[in-house]
């Protein structure tokens, strides 16, 4: 999980849980407020009423409660004594009895009354709720109890409209919180996403680049200090690196070439005997691979210390034909069918003499590992709408499957044991990825059916 949803959920998790425990305490006291009134009422009607029954009236032993705060008839209310002995009822006893709850003073109760016999607000299904307040006293020292309901099926109803418009609030605020939360959370990455992106743009070739500081002397401004001194180490290692190739080639040229000349003049000498002369050849030839790779590890250095190119229009279709002029008598020798099918034209802006050395690496690889017998160089070429697409194919020995993304790398062989056999340095497929690579281009290769080996190059037709 990427670190921005990682804190999305952080905040939105806090935020919401926040927002869950303060709605509830709301809600909660929403709802206890209604039935902290409605208890106070009732336990208002119950204490007139037991003041108006301690001063009863002679006509029939009747209770004068003309002057109660509420109407007692909009109230479910009986008083009871010891032995269960009504000593009043409102008009709403006659449809319904509400009985105690144990030791309760103030419950709920949900009794059914038909709205045709009287109307109390009930719902669909003739239910009213009740809110009930037991209160025990005594009326001329007699023990009674008295019992107090009020209908609150509208508050019930109100209150279930409350909580269903603080569970829509609640989900609202989620998505709000969501939201802020990402964008809040992509704010905070920003500069980690301009350092990843700066980073990843800081490549071999770049690593003259650095990450721009910010102002704020925070933790991130720590970070790209850190990263830049360490890009600093980088291009001061890779350059010493770079330096010391060349260096080092630069200065074995010359010995190489002058150890040359004296076994080739040696060599002349007709009165070697025939061991002597035998060994000396074996020498030049294994000179003359030091000198290839001296010149290979030269023309590697300069590459990579290279960064522009000078560019100038250049006919590929023209310097592929000059290349297979070249190698017309060893293609001959052989015995290597050339199959050249190029478009008539192929016009690109780049460097005309490192293209040349692509194209002879390329050549002579196809070369040294094709059959040995009727072997087969097909070069194909053509126009695309970025650029232009060159194959070149050779049959032979497929390429291992775990050595395919391999063979540009320097010095590395298929053969493992570095076998002499079909010569070369292990840099001629490391130069041409060089080259590709300093015209914007890509190569890459694989095995073909037929059995052919293909190496594609695509370069661009413009920088």
């Amino acid at each position: 999980m990427k670190i921005r949803k990682k804190i999305t959920l952080w905040i939105s998790g806090t935020a919401l849980l926040s927002t869950l425990v303060f709605s509830s305490l709301i809600i909660l006291e929403l709802m206890e407020e209604p039935f902290k009134l409605i208890d106070k009422e009732m336990q208002h009607m119950t204490e007139v009423l037991v003041e108006r029954m301690n001063v009863p009236i002679q006509n029939q032993g009747a209770y004068d409660l003309s002057r109660m705060p509420y109407d007692p008839d909009d109230y479910w209310i009986k008083v009871t004594d010891d032995s269960g002995k009504t000593l009043y009822g409102s008009e709403i006893t006659r449809y319904t009895d509400i009985p105690l709850s144990g030791k309760k003073t103030t419950y709920m109760i949900e009794k059914n009354i038909p709205s045709s016999q009287i109307w109390l607000g009930q719902d669909d299904q003739d239910d009213v709720l009740f809110r009930v307040v037991v209160t025990r006293t005594q009326i001329e020292r007699i023990p009674i109890v008295v019992r107090i309901a009020k209908p609150i099926e509208n508050l019930e109803e109100e209150l279930l409209e409350l909580v269903r418009h603080v569970a829509i609030s609640l989900a609202l605020c989620i998505l709000m919180i969501i939201l802020v939360s990402y964008k809040l959370a992509g704010k905070i990455l920003t500069p980690l996403v301009s350092i990843s992106r700066m980073a990843k743009e800081i490549s071999e070739k770049s690593l003259y680049k650095r990450i721009p500081l910010n102002d704020n002397q925070d933790e991130l401004y720590d970070l790209s200090v850190s990263l830049n001194k360490m890009f600093d180490r980088l291009q001061y290692s890779f350059q010493r690196q770079k330096e010391f190739i060349g260096n080092a080639s630069h200065e074995l040229k010359s010995p190489i070439t002058l150890l040359m000349l004296a076994q080739e003049e040696t060599l002349m000498n007709d009165a070697l005997p025939p061991s002597t002369n035998q060994s000396l050849i074996k020498q030049l030839a294994t000179t003359r691979r030091m000198g290839q790779l001296v010149r290979n590890l030269l023309d590697l250095s300069r590459l990579e210390q290279q960064e522009t190119l000078a560019r100038e229009s250049v006919d590929l279709v023209k310097l592929v034909s000059h290349v297979l002029e070249d190698y017309h008598e060893l293609f001959a020798a052989k015995h290597i069918r050339i199959e050249n099918t190029m478009a008539e034209s192929l016009s690109l802006q780049g460097d005309p003499e490192k293209l040349f050395r692509l194209l002879i690496n390329l050549i002579d690889n196809s070369i040294r590992y094709n059959c040995e017998k009727d072997g087969i160089l097909i070069l194909k070429g053509r126009q695309t709408n970025k650029g232009i697409r060159l194959d070149v194919s050779n049959t032979g020995q497929p390429i291992p499957d775990d050595d395919l993304e391999l063979v540009f790398e320097q010095f590395y062989r298929v053969e493992k044991s570095r076998s002499i056999t079909h010569g070369g340095s292990g840099l001629g497929l490391a130069i041409a990825k060089k080259i590709v690579e300093l015209h914007d281009g890509s190569i890459a290769i694989s095995n073909e059916p037929g059995p052919l080996i293909n190496v594609m190059i695509f370069l661009p037709s413009k920088p």
